[in-house]
């Protein structure tokens, strides 16, 4: 680590800290950009990733995309191309040295336009493409981001720069080390850009049945072939995706919608809410009206 990245970084906390004053995540005037924290190390909890870029200020994280883990720490960063169902926990944070993030949502148009306008200069990936993969920083990139941290101090600023900000943040990522994979899933000819297709696809219709061959047909693949990109890319099957996202938003609807189990599990698909009480109870470690209560006394 150089000295001048070391500068970059405490610089960044510094004026992160300000706006964290207590314990878990806001969202910043900055309607894209979202700040967390926390003093303590975390359980497992399942979650659904939208596009983002996670910048690690502080502290680590472990990241399981199904049973592969991923870890990250400060000066790394975590893309996140697609929409996934994902676990995390925090494993390293205190009061003294607590954990601390930054997460900007991509918007996948603006990525797909930058990509244009570079052409060339962005080489196509060698390896296999991942709905998550894990970077380092540099300069030019915590630049960025202190620069775009000072606008919440200005927030008079933030229509006109931070659109400007956010091209260079995505322009540095596509010249750095996951350039190449962010620039796969946006060729329409690539592996990547028809399992994100898919993916929208399964986002849309998540609480409809399933069937494989019209999702095949939709990138032209046959089913065999999509299955296995599918998995590739998500570490998962299209079954498997389909039932995290509708766990996932069946426990989001009970939460803030104060709907109950039964009628969760109808609205996201399911025909038997026994199998949805079995398969949601395997996943968040609790059946739903239990893990409910346990999240809000936690505090949501």
């Amino acid at each position: 680590m150089s000295n001048l990245i070391e500068q970059q970084l405490e610089q960044l906390k510094a004026q992160v800290l300000p706006h964290m004053p207590g314990y878990g995540g806001i969202e910043t005037p900055i309607p894209e950009l979202f700040l967390y924290r926390t003093d303590v190390t975390t359980e497992v909890t399942p979650v659904v990733y939208e596009p983002s870029l996670c910048l690690m200020l502080q502290g680590e994280k472990e990241v399981y995309l199904n049973n592969e883990r991923i870890v990250y720490d400060p000066l790394s960063y975590l893309l996140v191309p697609v929409t996934v169902p994902v676990s995390g926990k925090v494993t390293k944070a205190s009061i003294d040295k607590p954990y601390l993030a930054i997460r900007m949502t991509i918007d996948l148009k603006e990525l797909a336009d930058l990509v244009i306008d570079l052409g060339g200069r962005v080489e196509r990936s060698r390896a296999q493409v991942k709905a998550m993969s894990v970077g380092r920083v540099d300069e030019s990139l915590l630049s960025a981001f202190s620069r775009l941290m000072q606008l919440l101090d200005k927030p008079a600023d933030i229509p006109v720069l931070y659109p400007l900000l956010k091209r260079e943040i995505l322009y540095r990522l596509l010249l750095g080390d996951s350039g190449s994979q962010l620039r796969d899933f946006m060729l329409l000819d690539s592996q990547g850009h028809r399992i994100s297709k898919v993916i929208e696809i399964l986002r849309k219709k998540y609480n409809e049945p399933l069937r494989i061959k019209d999702l095949a047909d939709e990138v032209h693949l046959s089913e065999s072939a999509l299955f296995q990109a599918f998995k590739a890319v998500t570490a998962m099957s299209p079954l498997q995706y389909q039932k995290k996202l509708r766990l996932n938003e069946a426990r989001r609807i009970m939460l803030y919608e104060g709907v109950e189990a039964a009628t969760a599990s109808y609205k996201v698909g399911y025909e038997s809410p026994s199998q949805f009480s079995r398969e949601y109870s395997r996943l968040f470690g609790a059946p739903p009206k239990a893990d409910i209560e346990r999240v809000r006394l936690q505090g949501g």
